[in-house]
C-alpha cells in the first residue's frame, strides 16, 4: 500500500505530490473519442495552467467554478485547476438539459463555466438565458460552437478558448488555502427529489481519500477502469484515490457496450473496477463477464445503493479469487461510510459491514437513543468526511446535521457481531394496511428469481390500504418471466401483504447517469 504524505491537506495537493514523486507514470488513459495517455507531470502542468487562466478571469478564493465535462483529461485538468486557484469546483451532470444546467449555475452562483468537448451544444441551447445567472465567463474549445455561443449569449459574457491556457506558466500558484475551505459542491443524484448541493471541504475529501486508500490497499501499481462519471461522488472518489497513490485511471465512456468495456479492462490490464448495482446487473446478466479470465483484476468495489443478495452471490461466483468490496456511503459523506471486508462477505451477504477508518456509525430511535442489537433505527454518521451542509439551504442542513451527526435517511440494524444491515430508506418505507413495509425487502425477493434483471417497488396512494404496492420488473431476456409466475414465486418468500398487487414488466427502468433507478419518475408515471 502507498501511504499518503502527512503534509497533504488540500485536494489538489494529491496530484501535485504524486506528480513530483512519479512524474512519468501514467495517470489517465482514454479511448474515446481519441486515444490519450497522459502522465502525472503533464496533468499537473495542465491543472496549473488552468488555475492561472481562471485567476486571470477574476476567480478568487471561494468563487465557484462549474465544470461540464465528460470523464477525461479536460475534466481532470479543470477540477484540480479550479481547486489550485482557490475556487470551489462544481461538477455538473453531463446529461443535464438546458433548464437543469441553468438551475445548477444559478443555485451555485458559479462565476465561470468550463465546458469540455461534445457538450458545447448544451451551453449554446442555454445561452439566451445565461443572463439570469451569475456566470461571467465560459471556457470552452474554440470552433463553431464558440461563434454560435457568441451570437446567443448576453452581452458582456466573456468567451475564452481552453487552448489559451497552453501559453501560461505551468508552475503552481501556491495560494494560502486551508483544509476548512470549501473544495466542491456536489449535487445529489436527485433520485427521490430535487438535487441539493452537498458542500464538501478540502479536509472532508482528503480524510475520505486516506480512509479509502487504506482499506482498499491501493498502490501505484493499480490500474482502475472508470465507468462512473467523475461529477458523481463515487466517480470522483475513484479519481481522487487513484491520483493520491499514483495509480492509473483508465477512462471508459462506452459502458452502454459492456463487452467493449470488458475488452478495455483486459487490454489495459486493469487491476480494479468500481460500479453501482446496475453496473453489475448489466455485467452479470448482459455481458460475457463469466467467460473471461480477467487475470490482472485484483479487486472490485460496489456502492451507490444496496445491491441485492442474489446479485452479490452471483458476482462472487463469477469472480472467484477476486477481492469484492461491498461499500456504503453518501454524497454528504464525501463518498464512503462503511464497507464489508472481502474475506467476510461470503458469510454476510446483504450487510454493509462496519464503519471505515475514522468514521463512527450509530443506529438510533426517533428519540435519539441508540438502538439495541438487531433493532431497526435510523443510521447516523460522524467523521471528518461529513459535509459542512447543503449549499444555500439552511433548513435542509438543519434537518440533516444534528447532535448525533449526519442523518443518512436509511434504516439499519446492527447485529451481534457489530455489522450493519440496511433495512430500507425512510422515504421508501410504505404502509400497507396496518403494516410497515420496506420496498427493498420486496425488491430483493423479486431479484432472487433467476430470470429477473432489475426490479423497483413503489407505493401508490390507496384509500383503503394507504399504499398499494406496484413492482416494475425487467426480465434478463424478453419473455423469460411473466407477472403471474412472479406472483407465485413471491408467495413462497413473502407474506401476502408484501406481494405487489400489480407487477409490470419493462424493457428497462428509468435511471440517472450514475445508474440509480429513478423511483420518482415511476411514481409520477403511475400517478398520471
Amino acid at each position: 500500500m502507498t501511504a499518503l504524505a502527512p503534509d497533504i491537506r488540500l485536494v489538489h495537493q494529491l496530484l501535485e505530490h504524486t506528480a513530483r514523486r512519479v512524474p512519468d507514470r501514467e495517470v489517465l488513459v482514454t479511448h474515446e473519442p481519441g486515444a490519450t495517455r497522459l502522465c502525472y507531470a503533464r496533468l499537473a502542468a495542465a491543472a496549473h495552467r488552468c488555475a492561472r487562466q481562471l485567476v486571470g478571469l477574476g476567480v478568487t478564493r471561494g468563487d465557484r467554478v462549474a465544470i461540464l465535462a465528460h470523464n477525461g483529461v479536460e475534466y481532470a485538468a479543470a477540477y484540480y485547476g479550479a481547486l489550485a486557484a482557490g475556487a470551489v469546483a462544481v461538477p455538473l451532470n453531463t446529461a443535464a438539459d438546458p433548464a437543469s444546467l441553468l438551475h445548477y449555475l444559478g443555485d451555485s452562483g458559479a462565476r465561470v463555466l468550463v465546458v469540455g468537448p461534445r457538450l458545447e451544444r448544451l451551453v449554446v441551447q442555454a445561452a439566451p438565458r445565461l443572463g439570469e445567472v451569475a456566470v461571467e465567463a465560459i471556457v470552452m474549445a474554440a470552433g463553431p460552437a464558440m461563434a454560435a455561443l457568441g451570437k446567443a449569449a448576453p452581452l458582456g459574457l466573456r468567451l475564452v478558448a481552453a487552448g489559451d491556457a497552453d501559453e501560461l506558466p505551468a508552475e503552481p500558484l501556491d495560494l494560502a488555502l486551508e483544509p476548512d475551505d470549501v473544495a466542491s459542491i456536489i449535487y445529489t443524484s436527485g433520485s427521490t427529489g430535487r438535487p441539493r448541493g452537498a458542500t464538501l471541504t478540502h479536509g472532508n475529501l482528503v480524510a475520505n481519500v486516506r480512509s479509502i486508500c487504506a482499506y482498499l490497499e491501493l498502490t501505484e501499481d493499480d490500474r482502475v477502469l472508470a465507468v462512473l462519471p467523475f461529477y458523481y461522488v463515487y466517480g470522483k472518489s475513484v479519481l481522487n484515490t487513484a491520483v493520491a497513490v499514483g495509480a492509473t485511471v483508465v477512462v471508459e465512456n462506452r459502458f452502454q457496450y459492456p463487452n467493449v468495456a470488458l475488452d478495455t479492462l483486459e487490454r489495459e490490464r486493469c487491476t480494479g473496477f468500481a460500479g453501482v448495482p446496475s453496473t453489475f446487473a448489466i455485467l452479470v446478466n448482459r455481458s460475457n463477464l463469466a467467460e473471461r479470465a480477467l487475470t490482472d483484476l485484483r479487486w472490485v468495489t460496489q456502492a451507490g445503493g444496496g445491491m441485492s443478495p442474489a446479485l452479490t452471490r452471483r458476482l462472487l461466483e463469477i469472480l472467484p479469487g477476486k477481492r469484492v468490496f461491498v461499500m456504503y456511503g453518501a454524497t454528504e459523506a464525501s463518498a464512503r461510510l462503511a464497507y464489508v471486508p472481502p474475506d467476510e462477505l461470503p458469510g454476510c451477504v446483504g450487510a454493509i459491514g462496519r464503519a471505515i477508518p475514522d468514521v463512527e456509525l450509530t443506529v438510533r430511535r426517533p428519540d435519539g437513543a441508540e438502538c439495541a442489537v438487531d433493532e431497526a433505527g435510523e443510521l447516523y454518521a460522524r467523521g471528518p468526511n461529513i459535509m459542512r451542509g447543503y449549499w444555500n439551504d439552511p433548513e435542509e442542513t438543519a434537518r440533516a446535521l444534528g447532535p448525533h451527526g449526519y442523518r443518512t435517511g436509511d434504516l439499519a440494524r446492527r447485529d451481534g457481531d457489530g455489522r450493519l444491515w440496511l433495512v430500507g430508506r425512510l422515504k421508501d418505507m410504505l404502509k400497507v394496511g396496518g403494516h410497515r413495509v420496506a420496498a427493498r425487502e420486496i425488491e430483493d425477493a423479486i431479484l432472487e428469481h433467476a430470470d429477473v434483471h432489475e426490479a423497483a417497488v413503489i407505493g401508490v396512494a390507496d384509500e383503503l390500504l394507504g399504499d398499494r404496492l406496484v413492482a416494475f420488473v425487467v426480465p434478463r431476456t424478453p419473455g423469460a418471466v411473466d407477472a403471474a409466475g412472479l406472483g407465485r414465486f413471491l408467495k413462497d418468500r413473502l407474506p401476502a401483504y408484501k406481494i405487489p398487487s400489480r407487477i409490470e414488466l419493462r424493457a428497462d427502468l428509468p435511471k440517472n447517469p450514475s445508474g440509480k433507478i429513478l423511483k420518482q419518475a415511476l411514481r409520477a408515471e403511475v400517478t398520471e
